[in-house]
């Protein structure tokens, strides 16, 4: 079974232009690309954006783990989170992420 670590928040879409989130993204996976591979247990990571929205926009962040250890491992570093926050702070705060662990089903 894999488990999957997603890391999500939304931001009104006033704020768009001055995030420049397509940059912003690419900039987040590729750090989750380039520090995860070295955990044990990684599988794949992918960013994803809703589209379509006149309201707000939703980010969402994925990593995928081959065991629940693997995932507990990964949470206790903090990695997702803290660069998340890195790249879209001050407007979004630890209280803004929404934080979901997964397990695949079959």
């Amino acid at each position: 079974m894999a488990y999957i670590y997603q890391v999500a928040f939304e931001l009104p879409s006033s704020q768009l232009s001055e995030l420049e989130i397509g940059a912003s993204l690419e900039r987040v996976i590729g750090y989750i690309r380039a520090t995860l591979p070295g955990e044990a247990g990684f599988v794949t990571s992918r960013a994803m954006r809703s589209v379509e929205t006149d309201r707000k926009v939703f980010v969402v962040l994925e990593t995928t783990w081959e065991t629940w250890d693997d995932l507990l491992a990964h949470r206790q570093t903090g990695l997702s989170e803290d660069k998340v926050l890195l790249e879209f702070g001050p407007h979004i705060t630890k209280e803004h992420l929404d934080v979901r662990t997964y397990e695949e089903v079959s």
